[in-house]
């Protein structure tokens, strides 16, 4: 349902896959796996790469928490967020989940190697 890995510890990204049948739940449980990274690699700042390829559209519940998902992502100290999407309906999706949680610093891509050579080239601010 979903996957939380650290991709680059020196250019501090950690990379979530979210999967079609994601639950709220889970989007709790990657949370916690990211704060897990966060406190071992003492991560204050950090991006983060999204893998939605999979993802065609969220339930109606999923789609709030992820709302709540980016806002604590912020809160946490997410500085760039680099999205790989197929789905036009995921995009759309995803373009209203950043307005809803006020976030404007995600970029959307087709190809996971792109977004993370886009990740590697910011700075943490």
């Amino acid at each position: 349902m979903y996957e939380v890995t650290l991709e680059d510890k020196e250019h501090a990204i950690i990379g979530v896959k979210w999967e079609s049948h994601l639950t709220p739940e889970a989007i709790h449980q990657a949370n916690e796996e990211i704060d897990e990274l966060l406190k071992k690699h003492e991560f204050t700042r950090f991006h983060l790469i999204v893998n939605m390829r999979d993802v065609v559209v969220f339930k109606p519940e999923t789609q709030k928490e992820i709302v709540a998902h980016q806002e604590w992502l912020m809160r946490k100290g997410m500085d760039q967020a680099a999205v790989v999407v197929k789905s036009n309906v995921a995009r759309l999706q995803l373009k209203r989940t950043a307005k809803e949680a006020s976030h404007d610093t995600e970029t959307h891509f087709t190809e996971k190697d792109e977004a993370l050579d886009f990740l590697k080239q910011k700075n943490i601010g």
